[in-house]
């Protein structure tokens, strides 16, 4: 509740367990008493002790509960239930320290590395990727709020299949299925291209994302009616990777590479503007081509073949591949087929192989760096650009060579302590090979660190199909969500998501404001709250069927209720000014809490700043155990605190000066909890609902 008092309740357990029974305590959680006349903290240290001591819990509490030497905001102890020793706390003194508590938790050691994001460079983002986005941030403003330095990273697969395919179809697109219709989507791409990037028109961002969408399912179903084409894709994606390499190739070839290469950069500018409406942003974008570039595999490679990880098949059907054997591995048990093929018998590198360099990289343990420039990055073809997730830095990119590189960003990226891999679920096997591959190459502890952050697809109610123009089967109708796939085209941009939210947004406002403007800033706001808590208030390992009335409601588990808590406590202070009332306590008002009477802090009152004082709490399990729906649900309880209070302690009809202050105390500390739950969250908060 109170920055630094768990841990003097702690010392306070140790001091007393050496004293009396001449043993050093077990470990123990401090936990929150289910009812606030149950007190403030509750200690089961009697129930580990017991394990020791060979007696009944409840002796054990009694014994214990006068002997603890705690400090002076404790008012009072108790021992209850089958041995719990609970503490009850000066009210009025723990009100005031926590309004007077710095919002930080002070620097932490080491540094931890998000990955997330991460979209194939080939077409738009769609709604998957937004869930992939949001929970990543999240975890990046959750670790920063609790003290740790955060890298944000957004690896780019530029010298991929998918960015392969559109190069197909630009090429070749009288080879495809329809080609009428390939061609006029390969000219109108390649003359935004042309004019990339200074020269195209402000909405080319927009339209490139769409356009590359349609190209690329209408090259993987031409695919699937002509087999031959798949040699095309193989050589399309020879000649890009030959490129990242630095491979002599013809004039032919590298004009494609270079057409590889616009697309993918034009195509992140796309994806990055979208990500900016969402309030999301990296440090760094690692390129695949500058993995290969600068020889991260054969680094890697080096580093598994002298531990005996990798071996060479040389029968059977991965005859010719390097082959990272794992039937029998503790992560493996059950799978008829768990080997992972690293390098195929053509020579060239699996994803999950490039990964395994890009992962020891990402640890530093691989002995070699990038170079590195700040990225030529627009927004969207000309205006400022975009920053780091800082809001003040340059974001940069990865370089294979030294050219134009900036020499300042030497060292500084990298090297994580901790790196957490934003992959949905359907990623485990692979994430789980590489954790294993940089176990195998004799880094144990890097392993250990390596943590792949899973999470569950999205997928959207047959309403919200519809309503985005996903043309359904009457049997898609009867289920209760409908699946995305990008490959077939039956899927929705997270643009045209994003722009449906904020036009359901404004039908809102306008319902509630007749005749008023159109206000499009608040509009967007609600919007984003409305996607960020949708995407985060489902268990990670739970499907998501977004709907739009739901994620929209100002009632329920949603954004816009939490948005709407957050105004309107900011309205009541606004009030209470206009009535000549005090406002908001100033720091020395908010020091002369400690002193009030504690009457004034009934059970009801009370319950409240109990509720708001979990936050940190909430804040040290949720980054421990990965779960952001933690944050989501605390902030729900923080928002229906607050309607209590506002119902059941109205500040102008307080008795008197000193309970309207105390009622004005938690209101305040109500307001701070909010916002800075909300901060973590990235739930902007307009200035009214």
């Amino acid at each position: 509740m109170i920055p630094g008092l768990k841990r003097e309740v702690e010392a306070a357990v140790e001091e007393a367990c050496r004293r009396l029974w001449e043993i050093e305590p077990p470990r123990f959680v401090i936990e929150t008493p289910p009812k606030v006349e149950q007190g403030d903290l509750a200690l089961p240290i009697a129930f580990e002790l017991a394990k020791v001591l060979r007696r009944p819990p409840r002796k054990i509490a009694e014994e214990l509960a006068p002997e603890l030497r705690l400090p002076p905001i404790v008012a009072s102890r108790s021992v209850q239930g089958g041995g719990y020793v609970n503490l009850h706390l000066d009210r009025p003194r723990a009100l005031a320290a926590m309004l007077l508590a710095p919002p930080g938790t002070g620097e932490a050691p080491g540094k931890v590395i998000v990955e997330h994001t991460n979209i194939n460079p080939n077409k738009a983002a769609h709604i998957g990727h937004l869930r992939n986005a949001v929970l990543g941030d999240v975890l990046v403003h959750l670790f920063r709020r609790l003290g740790r330095r955060v890298e944000v990273q957004n690896y780019l697969d530029d010298t991929g299949v998918q960015v392969a395919d559109v190069v197909v179809g630009l090429e070749h697109p009288a080879e495809l299925a329809e080609p009428q219709r390939a061609e006029a989507l390969a000219g109108e791409i390649r003359e935004i291209l042309a004019a990339f990037p200074d020269d195209a028109p402000g909405e080319a961002p927009r339209r490139l994302g769409d356009l590359t969408w349609d190209l690329y399912a209408l090259v993987t179903r031409s695919y699937a009616a002509d087999a031959s084409l798949e040699e095309l894709r193989k050589e399309t994606l020879h000649t890009i990777e030959g490129a990242a390499l630095g491979n002599e190739q013809s004039e032919e070839k590298r004009a494609t590479a270079a057409l590889a290469g616009r697309l993918a950069e034009a195509v992140v500018r796309c994806h990055l503007k979208t990500m900016e409406r969402i309030g999301v942003s990296y440090d760094l974008l690692p390129r695949e081509s500058d993995i290969l570039g600068r020889r991260f595999w054969t680094k890697a490679f080096d580093l598994l073949e002298a531990a005996g990880a990798t071996q060479l098949e040389t029968g059977g059907k991965n005859a010719g591949c390097w082959v990272m054997k794992l039937e029998g591995a503790k992560d493996f048990e059950g799978m008829e087929d768990a080997d992972k093929v690293l390098v195929r018998s053509n020579g060239t590198v699996t994803y999950t192989g490039k990964d395994v360099a890009y992962q020891l990289w990402k640890l530093g343990l691989l002995g070699i760096d990038f170079e590195y420039e700040k990225a030529p990055y627009v927004t969207p073809f000309g205006g400022p650009e975009f920053v780091a997730s800082d809001g003040e830095s340059p974001l940069y990119r990865t370089r294979r060579d030294a050219e134009g590189a900036d020499p300042s960003a030497r060292g500084r990226f990298g090297g994580g302590d901790a790196v957490i891999n934003v992959i949905d679920v359907r990623q485990s096997y692979p994430q789980k090979v590489v954790k294993e591959a940089v176990r195998r190459a004799g880094f144990p502890e890097g392993a250990d660190r390596s943590i792949h952050f899973a999470y569950e697809m999205v997928a959207l109610t047959p309403a919200s199909a519809e309503a985005l123009g996903v043309t359904l089967s009457e049997e898609d109708r009867g289920r209760a969500y409908v699946e995305m796939s990008g490959r077939k085209g039956l899927g929705v941009k997270a643009d045209d998501l994003l722009e449906r939210l904020v036009e359901k947004a404004l039908e809102q406002i306008q319902v509630r404001e007749a005749g008023a403007p159109p206000d499009i800033t608040r509009a967007e706001a609600i919007a984003i709250g409305a996607l960020r808590v949708y995407m985060t208030r489902y268990s990670r390992n739970k499907v998501i069927a977004f709907d739009f009335d739901d994620a929209l409601a100002f009632e329920g588990d949603t954004g816009p209720y939490l948005q709407y808590a957050a105004v309107r406590t900011a309205n009541i202070f606004r009030k209470l000014e206009e009535k000549g009332f005090p406002g908001p306590l100033d720091e020395e008002e908010a020091a002369s809490v400690a002193s009030l009477d504690a009457a004034h802090l009934d059970d009801g009152l009370w319950d409240v700043v109990r509720t708001c004082g979990r936050t940190l709490e909430t804040f040290e399990k949720a980054a421990e155990s990965l779960e952001v729906s933690l944050l989501v649900r605390h902030a729900l309880a923080v928002g229906a605190a607050f309607h209590h209070l506002y119902h059941t302690h109205p500040i102008l009809q307080a008795g008197n000066e000193e309970s309207r202050r105390a009622r004005r105390a938690a209101l305040q500390l109500v307001k701070t909890t909010l916002d800075d739950v909300l901060g973590v969250l990235g739930v902007p908060v307009p200035e009214r609902m």
